[in-house]
């Protein structure tokens, strides 16, 4: 690959991350959440993390379709396996020579721009940017997180200054 482009999410072990993510992850089993009303959650996810941004019915509409059934409980299997994957991880990043854009919001309550940093001090072609929005800061920050990728896609990529 010749460059690649991380938005926020968990990195950092020990894990660093907040909510609904940190309940997902440390409970013992996902059974029960099988009887949680996964639309309810995700509501209350849209309500906390949206600042700037008024996310559009049909969008509203599509994500909670997305986790129709068992769909939103299986898709945390991923997360739950951020305490066995993640130090593993942390491990990899110093060798990893691809170029890398970071882009953390600055007041995300699931994963908190720390991960950023995480991975910013890890990885030695990075590059770190903090947006101003919380947890969907792709469409809170829309304007600034386009600008971003664009600036990267077109050569940012080949001299990803440290700060």
């Amino acid at each position: 690959m010749r460059s690649l482009i991380i938005g926020g999410g968990a990195a950092a072990y020990p894990l660093q991350v907040g909510g609904v993510l940190k309940d997902f992850i440390e409970a013992p089993d996902l059974e029960a959440f099988r009887a949680v009303d996964f639309q309810s959650t995700l509501r209350q996810v849209f309500d906390t993390s949206y600042e700037q941004y008024q996310l559009p019915a049909q969008a509203r509409e599509d994500y909670l379709t997305s986790y129709a059934g068992d769909r939103f409980v299986e898709s945390m299997r991923y997360a739950r396996s951020y305490p066995q994957e993640l130090p593993i991880l942390g491990d990899l990043l110093s060798a990893i020579q691809t170029p890398v854009q970071l882009i953390y919001a600055q007041r995300d309550p699931l994963a908190p721009p720390v991960n950023g940093e995480y991975l910013h001090a890890r990885l030695p072609n990075s590059k770190l940017a903090s947006l101003d929005a919380a947890h969907f800061a792709w469409e809170d920050a829309a304007d600034q997180y386009a600008a971003l990728i664009s600036s990267w896609v077109e050569g940012g990529y080949q001299r990803p200054e440290r700060e």
